[in-house]
């Protein structure tokens, strides 16, 4: 599943500050983090923060690629902690308050808490059509089509996407273009069709290849791979994660990488090719998987032990 990007959220109404056209896009946290590559992101906004007036513009925008970091990270429940704590800022700009919106929604629904998820989509949701129809800007609409497909509104999720491509069918914008593609990929995936699933996963990495945008390419890669894997053409789920492998970035796409080495051991498992499995599964670093992660990697790790035992006891009696 992809993320909810709220970085783009806010984005908007920094350009316009900035005097920057329509159809640009504020870079995340990564982009701005480039600037200086021997800081770790973290610390370099942290720093930036402490040097920066609280509650100004500035402020607020690096607050939000500080957040998008940590949710980028899955540490839900800082950002859980620290959104809370930021929503009592009564006076925060609306695009501000919008994209503690989406991190309340998802930090909420991995908590089990529905019923609040629920009323922070209903607020982002109000909030995106009012940004909408203020900038008419693309991503808005696919913001908040996903936001209505995470909380099981598919129908109204598709039939947003669906005028969202229509509306810009001339769009050559390839963030637009994969978010577009992987949020309808979304949609049909929750609902079963996911044939469909693959041919939208498909479209969303096209688009994302000439993009240059490593974390949307492995994240393409991945998404496109585990629907293959749901529907049995493990040959095809091979090769697209192991087409991912060589975007991966050492300190920042260290859990994307665990999980992919993890598919691979997972479907030379299952293709019988116990020691291409066996490779992958020592190459994965636990650091940082979620609990079904882990569990996938015990149960793998037990069948590649057995397969291992098996083929000793097979050797001896040669």
């Amino acid at each position: 599943m992809n993320k909810i990007f709220p970085a783009l959220l806010l984005a908007a109404l920094w350009l316009r500050a900035d005097g920057a056209s329509a159809g640009e896009h504020l870079s995340n946290h990564e982009e701005y983090c480039q600037q200086s590559a021997e800081t770790p992101c973290l610390a370099l906004l942290e720093q930036a923060l402490g040097q920066t007036e609280p509650q100004t513009l500035q402020w607020f925008r690096l607050q939000s690629y500080r957040l998008d970091y940590l949710y980028d990270k899955l540490q839900y429940h800082k950002l859980h902690t620290e959104a809370n704590q930021l929503l009592k800022i009564t006076d925060a700009p609306q695009a501000f308050r919008t994209q503690l919106y989406f991190f309340k929604v998802k930090t909420s629904r991995a908590r089990g808490e529905m019923a609040v998820a629920d009323y922070y989509t209903e607020l982002a949701s109000r909030n995106l059509e009012a940004i909408y129809q203020a900038f008419s800007d693309p991503m808005r609409l696919l913001e908040l089509a996903n936001l209505q497909a995470v909380s099981g509104q598919y129908a109204e999720a598709w039939q947003l996407l669906l005028h969202a491509e229509h509306r810009f069918h001339n769009s050559r914008d390839a963030i637009f273009l994969f978010e577009l593609n992987s949020n309808k990929a979304l949609v049909r995936h929750a609902l079963n069709a996911l044939d469909d699933a693959a041919y939208y996963r498909k479209l969303a990495l096209d688009a994302a290849l000439p993009s240059g945008r490593p974390h949307d390419i492995i994240v393409a890669h991945g998404n496109l791979a585990r629907t293959y894997q749901l529907l049995g053409k493990f040959g095809l789920a091979v090769d697209y994660y192991e087409k991912s492998l060589p975007y991966m970035r050492t300190g920042i796409d260290d859990v994307q990488l665990a999980i992919h080495r993890l598919r691979l051991a997972e479907l030379y498992l299952t293709l019988q090719l116990p020691e291409q499995a066996h490779q992958y599964l020592q190459q994965v670093d636990q650091t940082g998987l979620g609990e079904g992660h882990k569990a996938l990697y015990n149960t793998l790790r037990q069948q590649s032990l057995r397969s291992e035992n098996k083929k000793a006891v097979t050797a001896d009696r040669l």
